[in-house]
């Protein structure tokens, strides 16, 4: 576990779980979290807010897969995503962020050695489970005093990324979008990327998006990408802002790095203040 945890169904007690020294001194401390979707699934989050009164805007993160089949201690042990980060890098921005911890058939569908396992099935149903939870940690930030429930964005990488897609164009009303390199999820006929890209589904995203790729990601999400995503929303979406060119690989976007991390904090202010 991590360390000292208190849960309830809607809040918890702070408890700190990790701390990081920012640049203004100030500990930042993670909370964990136990919310309920609405069909009464639990689902863990860690959660972290800035020093000082008043409501402030605030971001959903989504993991990737490697979390989702490790969990979040097993992702750190294994030196994989450590959500953790991306909840302090988030809260230095003056952000409230919270990342719901999604690790439904962790074991049944993956990826191994470059390959997903699983059947469709069971990657449709992962999809919208991710959904729901996303739905939770909105709901339980709405009913934050400390968040404006007008300003929440929501954010992923990989599975993640393709999670935050479909929420944005099932579940409306966020203030900003941002992908980071999304997974196509290619073995799911109801939520793989290509047919969050047409155009009738992104046209229902009310909220600005950011995209990002390396340009070293997999061939598939650059095919989808390059050929169906951005090129409908530059026609739906006028605040639809991409790049493309940062130098890495997909793997290269789950830690948090100042050559993207720059353009995803001047994209959420702008529109999230």
């Amino acid at each position: 576990m991590l360390g000292c945890i208190v849960k309830s169904v809607v809040v918890v007690a702070p408890c700190l779980l990790a701390a990081v020294l920012p640049a203004n001194g100030a500990e930042i401390g993670l909370q964990e979290l136990q919310l309920a979707t609405d069909r009464n699934e639990p689902v863990r989050a860690i959660l972290a807010k800035p020093a000082g009164e008043g409501r402030r805007p605030a971001v959903i993160f989504n993991h990737g897969t490697g979390v989702r089949k490790d969990g979040y201690e097993g992702s750190l042990n294994r030196g994989g995503m450590n959500v953790g980060d991306f909840v302090r890098a988030l809260v230095r921005e003056n952000y409230v962020a919270i990342a719901p911890i999604r690790t439904i058939l962790a074991s049944e569908a993956s990826f191994s050695r470059g390959k997903m396992t699983g059947t469709p099935e069971q990657w449709s149903e992962i999809i919208a489970f991710g959904i729901r939870a996303v739905a939770a940690a909105r709901l339980h930030l709405a009913k934050r005093p400390d968040v404006d429930p007008e300003r929440i964005a929501v954010m992923g990488f990989s599975e993640g990324g393709n999670v935050s897609l479909w929420s944005a164009i099932e579940t409306p009303g966020y203030r900003a979008v941002v992908l980071l390199s999304p997974a196509t999820i290619s073995l799911s006929p109801v939520y793989r990327l290509g047919m969050a890209s047409k155009k009738d589904q992104v046209a229902k995203i009310g909220a600005p998006v950011f995209l990002s790729t390396g340009t070293d990601d997999n061939r598939s999400i650059l095919e989808a990408t390059r050929k169906f995503l951005i090129p409908n929303l530059e026609t739906t979406n006028p605040k639809f802002r991409s790049r493309t060119d940062y130098p890495g690989s997909h793997d290269w976007f789950w830690k948090v790095r100042d050559e993207y991390w720059m353009d995803v904090a001047a994209f959420l202010k702008e529109h999230l203040g």
